[in-house]
């Protein structure tokens, strides 16, 4: 009877006056093919950062690395809060489940790293409660399965490390990077926004949202043999007002894609009276909710304001993001030593994956492979890999992973920066430039070329002239003169050509 209740409740609230109609649609059809939070995707916390003990895998509907306050609301699935839990009404409730299925009663569902403060009374709890600190009045939850525990003192039940947030952001900077396989089309500012994922396998697509979205439609059309659709949402401020979401072509499949909402640049987002339909990767953002839900898992970088209703529900289409990614990259870092540059990175889960390619570049413009690292193919483990770049340019070098799986589709880890200082200097001068630009030696030089900043070459020679590189017909700009040396060493310098 409270889970009718409670459904009539969320019926009667302002989340759910624009979304009834959606969700008559596609309600039996969720229950039926939704799943228990059991399978591991991409979104899945890796287990080196559960503690030892930790009851239950890393897959949560809600994951939030900063605080949560909310004044009316609740999470349907299970819940990680790195931060506090601030609630001071009644009625917040964790692993329930009255949309979508409920969390499984013999695991750790609600994990607050921080102070829980909660108010006199609550929906309850399925499975266990684990919290660091608590206010002195408050009421801890009442829990819904035989054999549930509360324990308390806890930090770092869930390890939300700096490394943990930056293998979010890393995954979400990757899917970013992946091609488009189409585009999304609205014929006018009044017609819905459609995105029609059409090619076999994962699809992908930018989408840039109008400013605020106030009352529009966003429709995702999913054809046979799609197994993933990723939207990136290009907008560093997202404000969604009203208006609905549909999906057609998942909602009646026994194995339907899944749709995950990837926001790579976004520091915040407002969600009013709306339903989003899918996973929610925000790890850079504060997210307000007001009303509505993501239906979905939802990794949240910031802090979360939760009111009028708005729920996290554990709604998932069946299918898989695995093949959006060959691994999950933990770290990457590059250090100077030096005349090199040593470079680790990490995973903790490798499926089908081939190869590491190691990307170099000066202007972060034109790269360069300067090695390639086997991997491990399939690995559930934590996986340390290094390379050492014996030959760095002159100056600031940038460095990539290019992540390569098996039928060689790939993603980019994020841009490591490194400034290096090799042996003897080699000067370029005058800069800025009017005439030409010389240089004061040029023996152990064996070839000269010299770019534009968008990569287009413009000069290339087996050395520079006595008399220099003739820059008088060149427009006024920044330029990249790179030099290979006899010994393979390469050194670039940015040369300022003024007018």
């Amino acid at each position: 009877m409270k889970k009718v209740f409670k459904f009539m409740r969320i019926l009667a609230s302002a989340k759910f006056y624009k979304t009834v109609l959606l969700y008559s649609i596609i309600l039996v059809s969720i229950r039926e093919h939704a799943i228990a939070q059991g399978s591991v995707n991409i979104l899945t916390i890796p287990s080196p950062y559960l503690a030892t003990g930790f009851k239950g895998n890393g897959n949560f509907n809600a994951l939030i690395f900063g605080s949560l306050t909310s004044s009316g609301g609740d999470t349907e699935g299970r819940l990680g809060i790195k931060g506090d839990f601030n609630f001071p009404g009644s009625g917040y409730s964790v692993g329930t489940g009255s949309i979508g299925p409920k969390s499984p009663d013999n695991t750790d569902n609600f994990v607050v790293n921080g102070n829980f403060n909660n108010g006199a009374s609550n929906w309850g709890l399925v499975g266990n409660f684990v919290y660091n600190t608590k206010s002195p009045s408050a009421a801890l939850p009442s829990l819904n399965s035989a054999g549930a525990t509360v324990t308390g003192g806890k930090v770092d039940h869930i390890i939300f490390s700096t490394d943990l947030l930056t293998q979010y952001r890393t995954l979400s900077s990757s899917l970013d990077a992946k091609t488009n396989t189409g585009t999304p089309v609205q014929e006018h500012s009044y017609d819905p926004i459609v995105i029609n994922a059409n090619s076999l396998g994962v699809n992908v697509f930018d989408l840039t949202l109008p400013t605020p979205f106030n009352g529009g439609t966003l429709n995702v059309v999913i054809g046979a043999g799609v197994t993933a659709v990723v939207i990136n949402v290009k907008n560093t401020s997202v404000d969604i007002s009203g208006g609905s979401m549909k999906i057609n072509g998942a909602d009646d499949k026994t194995s339907g894609p899944k749709v995950l909402f990837n926001f790579p640049s976004a520091t915040s987002i407002s969600l009013s009276s709306y339903a989003l339909i899918g996973s929610f990767l925000a790890p850079y953002a504060n997210l307000t909710g007001s009303g509505g839900s993501i239906n979905g898992q939802a990794i949240i970088g910031g802090n979360v304001g939760q009111s009028n209703g708005f729920e996290f529900h554990n709604i998932y289409f069946t299918g898989t993001f695995d093949s959006a990614l060959p691994v999950n990259l933990v770290s990457f870092t590059a250090t100077g030593e030096r005349n090199s540059v040593n470079l680790a990175w990490s995973t903790t889960a490798e499926r089908n994956s081939s190869r590491f390619d190691i990307e170099r570049s000066v202007n972060g413009k034109i790269w360069a492979s300067i090695g390639t690292v086997a991997s491990h193919g399939e690995s559930t483990q934590l996986k340390n890999y290094s390379f050492i770049d014996k030959s760095p340019a002159q100056g600031e070098n940038l460095y990539r992973l290019k992540m390569i799986d098996l039928d060689e589709t790939f993603a980019y880890s994020r841009i490591q920066s490194v400034n290096v200082e090799t042996g003897t200097a080699i000067t370029l001068f005058p800069n800025p430039a009017v005439d030409r630009i010389l240089i004061n030696d040029n023996s152990n030089i064996k070839e000269v070329t010299m770019t534009d900043m968008t990569g287009r070459k413009i000069y290339q020679s087996d050395r520079i002239p006595s008399t220099g590189i003739d820059c008088k017909n060149l427009a006024s700009g920044m330029y990249v003169v790179t030099m290979t040396l006899n010994n393979g060493a390469v050194n670039s310098h940015k040369v300022l050509i003024k007018k």
